[in-house]
């Protein structure tokens, strides 16, 4: 017997029971969920309402008595007594509710009345919908949050999971609310369906995890060799769903509600525009250059603003990006890395464009594939991508967070080969630190950290983490490099939490502090030493053609006249991607500001004596507001202070604003995440330096 004759019999079935009611006089019987939907299977529950009309009352205890035939026949029911209107009016109050009845179907009775439900709760759900939309969407948010990705868990959730069948209603119930068009995913929607009735059958109970344990008998009835290729169906199915959904989001976000900033064009970076809520492309984009691709990206990781469709199929038509990587390119791809909150999005998108294996090329090979350990709750893909996101949590408490997201990406890329993951790993991120131009001793770190990044929980396993003999054994891993035990201890918190329940327990988070806290305690820190600037006069721009890099330089008498170069550079869209300032001998400041131009050609930039007149005019000299952003300050190593913060215009001038006078200062960019070093002068109130700081980048 095929799953649809399965579903058949089982509807037909439950339709006898429910037909044999003795309805009262004038009611009628509507059902809900998977019985209106004809999708029940030997273990599903039968939902029904008892429609009556309002003039009608209705005695309970003859309506208690009523669904005996149901229970008698081991039926799990669960009912309700209402009139139409009050189907609306719960409607009304909550578009959830609303959303559970938009399946009402007609079993027996009085058909009119379940017409006259049906229609006013249609005409109350698209109001309701329209005002109660960000809610509704919540709820469904939640259930992923809840439930995970069906193409991306090891035991995906066939009903709640995103992309299974809950979201093939919900694009229903969005087009019903006239929101956007009903997608045809029938041949999704069999095969979920087909692989929840068999699960339901095997497994002897009503269940939607599939099991590894019941995947393979699912496979073997629905033809296929294997579980692995009953999963790899089930992820591209899934894949189709939410795919479609995030469209039907999209155009229901489009229509719904007044937008403030409706037909307002921004420029995010070149040749990217935040149009109303949407990025797009310039009107004349420059369609040559390859690397516009991480420039739309890492514009919607940083902002969280969408990518049109549009966009991505004109990205799509780019020519192939180079084997060596600009700085530019390398910042955002960083940038794509590290938001916890959209980063995950935008390597979907990018994924289902077939724009993510131009920048990650070994990705095609971990895309959907099954780890072997049985810890693991997520396929290879989706718990890297989550283990990127726990990094980017922590980057503001890292010193080489550029280093932390790289590794965290490519610590797996080598499963699934025929030799130890570590090992192929390392090979694998090799490559991509050559495209991306890292320098010789972070190439050897991030090799080091794939290597090794199983190597803290495996001597939590088998030594006692406060002996000599751990501390050493880790040393030897890192190459007794201070940076790569930090690093180390990092990804392996965060990789552990990604894998699953249970696996990152108080027992190796206690070893794993131990051995990390003893390895650096061995280790000298790095020395903190005074930049050197050149600053020949007031202000000035040097260009560096080959790294694509311009500077501003600029001397003053006070370090607070420093807002006024930084304002200028803010206008203009520059972003600092790092920063050297110092006190001279007479009291007077120097400094310099190494630029990325975004909204601006670096030739058109370039023109100093255009830089010098707007900043002769005195137009812009006041810091444009920051949004907050987790911050971390502490002082290091006597009195250098050490920021680390989310990278943001303006946020060094918010940060000079906020210091008192230093010695000297030094500032980079690294992984979107600025991280700045200062020597204050004399005697400071360290705490009190802390909460300005604080107050100054991470308060609203």
């Amino acid at each position: 017997m095929t799953p649809s004759d399965i579903r058949a019999e089982a509807y037909a079935s439950a339709l006898a029971v429910v037909r044999s009611l003795d309805l009262p006089q004038g009611t009628a019987l509507a059902a809900t969920g998977s019985f209106a939907r004809q999708e029940m299977t030997p273990r599903s529950d039968i939902d029904l309402i008892l429609l009556h009309p309002a003039d009608k009352e209705l005695d309970e205890e003859k309506v208690a008595q009523m669904w005996y035939p149901v229970w008698d026949a081991k039926y799990h029911l669960d009912y309700a007594v209402r009139t139409p209107d009050e189907c609306a009016d719960i409607a009304a109050e909550d578009a959830s509710a609303g959303f559970a009845q938009l399946d009402l179907a007609y079993v027996a009775g009085n058909k009119l009345l379940v017409d006259e439900a049906r229609a006013k709760l249609l005409a109350v759900w698209r109001r309701q919908l329209q005002r109660g939309f960000d809610a509704f969407i919540d709820t469904a948010i939640a259930r992923w949050h809840r439930s995970g990705a069906v193409a991306a868990m090891t035991n995906p959730e066939l009903k709640n999971g995103r992309g299974g069948l809950r979201d093939i209603q919900l694009l229903r119930a969005l087009a019903l609310g006239n929101l956007c068009d009903n997608p045809r995913l029938d041949t999704q929607k069999e095969l979920l369906l087909d692989v929840r009735t068999l699960l339901h059958v095997h497994a002897r109970r009503h269940r939607d995890a599939l099991d590894p344990e019941f995947a393979a008998d699912i496979a073997e009835d629905l033809g296929f060799k294997d579980r692995y290729e009953l999963s790899a169906a089930l992820v591209e199915a899934a894949s189709a769903v939410d795919h479609a959904l995030e469209r039907g989001l999209a155009t229901a976000r489009g229509l719904v509600g007044k937008r403030e900033r409706k037909g307002i064009r921004r420029p995010l970076d070149i040749d990217v525009i935040d149009a109303g809520g949407t990025i797009t492309l310039s009107r004349n984009p420059n369609l040559e250059d390859p690397w516009l691709l991480t420039r739309v990206a890492a514009a919607s990781a940083r902002t969280g603003i969408p990518v049109s469709e549009a966009t991505w199929v004109q990205l799509q038509e780019l020519p192939t990006v180079t084997d060596r990587w600009p700085q530019a390119a390398v910042d955002d791809f960083y940038s794509i890395l590290s938001s916890p909150r959209h980063t995950p999005r935008v390597i979907e998108d990018l994924d289902a464009h077939g724009l993510w294996e131009r920048l990650v090329p070994d990705w095609a090979h971990i895309r959907g594939l099954l780890p072997r350990e049985r810890s693991h709750t997520h396929s290879v893909d989706a718990h890297s991508i989550n283990t990127v996101v726990r990094c980017a949590e922590a980057r503001t408490t890292v010193a080489r967070p550029d280093l932390l997201l790289l590794t965290a990406l490519f610590h797996d890329m080598g499963k699934g080969y025929d030799r130890p993951h570590e090992q192929v790993g390392a090979e694998i991120v090799v490559r991509q630190a050559q495209r991306m131009r890292l320098n010789l001793a972070d190439m050897s770190r991030v090799q080091t950290i794939v290597a090794e990044h199983t190597t803290l929980a495996k001597l939590a396993a088998r030594m006692d983490p406060w002996s000599d003999e751990a501390r050493d054994a880790l040393l030897d891993a890192a190459s007794y490099d201070q940076l790569t035990v930090s690093l180390l201890a990092v990804l392996a918190e965060a990789d552990a939490r990604s894998t699953g329940p249970g696996v990152w327990t108080s027992r190796l988070a206690s070893a794993v502090h131990a051995m990390t806290t003893r390895a650096l305690e061995a280790l000298e820190p790095r020395a903190l030493t005074r930049p050197i600037v050149d600053a020949p006069r007031d202000i000035g721009l040097r260009v560096d053609w080959e790294e694509e890099r311009l500077t501003v330089y600029w001397c003053g008498e006070y370090q607070r006249e420093m807002v006024r170069p930084l304002a200028l550079i803010a206008a203009l869209g520059w972003t600092v991607m790092g920063s050297r300032i110092i006190r001279e001998r007479d009291g007077s400041y120097a400094a310099e500001f190494d630029i990325r131009t975004v909204q601006q050609q670096l030739a058109d930039a370039a023109n100093e004596q255009r830089f010098l007149q707007s900043y002769a005019s005195g137009t812009y000299s006041v810091l444009p507001e920051i949004e907050p952003a987790p911050t971390t300050a502490v002082f290091e190593l006597g009195a250098v202070l050490t920021v680390r913060t989310a990278e943001r215009v303006a946020a060094l001038g918010h940060l000079l604003g906020a210091l008192p006078d230093v010695e000297w200062l030094r500032h980079e960019v690294l992984g979107a995440t600025m991280i700045v070093h200062a020597r204050l002068r004399g005697e400071v109130s360290r705490s009190a330096v802390v909460a300005n700081v604080t107050r100054a980048l991470a308060s609203d």
